[in-house]
C-alpha cells in the first residue's frame, strides 16, 4: 500500500457519517485524533524499548501510529506529498 493511496481514502472518509465511520469520527474531532496519536506514539515507544522486540508487534503499533498520524494530517489538510518533500530536502 502506498502512503498517498491510504491519504485519498482518508480524505474520502471526511464525508461519511462519523457514527459509522471510525476516520470519520477521528476526522470530526480533531482532540481525539490527537490523543489517538500520542496514545500510539507511546506503544510504539515501549514496544521498541522492551529488552527483546517483537517485530510484528511493533509492526502492528506502527501501522496505528501511522494510520492515525496520516488522519490527522489530512484533518489538518496536509499532504503527505509535502512530508516527504521536507525528508527529501533533509536527504544529504
Amino acid at each position: 500500500m502506498k502512503l498517498q493511496d491510504l491519504e485519498q481514502t482518508l480524505r474520502e472518509r471526511r464525508s461519511a457519517d462519523p457514527a459509522e465511520s471510525y476516520t470519520a469520527r477521528l476526522l470530526a474531532d480533531p482532540e481525539l485524533a490527537q490523543r489517538k496519536i500520542m496514545e500510539e506514539a507511546f506503544e510504539v515507544c515501549l514496544e521498541i524499548g522492551r529488552p527483546t522486540v517483537a517485530k510484528d508487534l511493533l509492526a502492528e503499533e506502527a501501522a496505528d501510529l501511522l494510520y492515525h498520524l496520516l488522519v490527522g494530517l489530512v484533518g489538518a489538510d496536509v499532504a503527505v506529498a509535502d512530508v516527504l518533500a521536507v525528508l527529501e530536502g533533509r536527504r544529504r
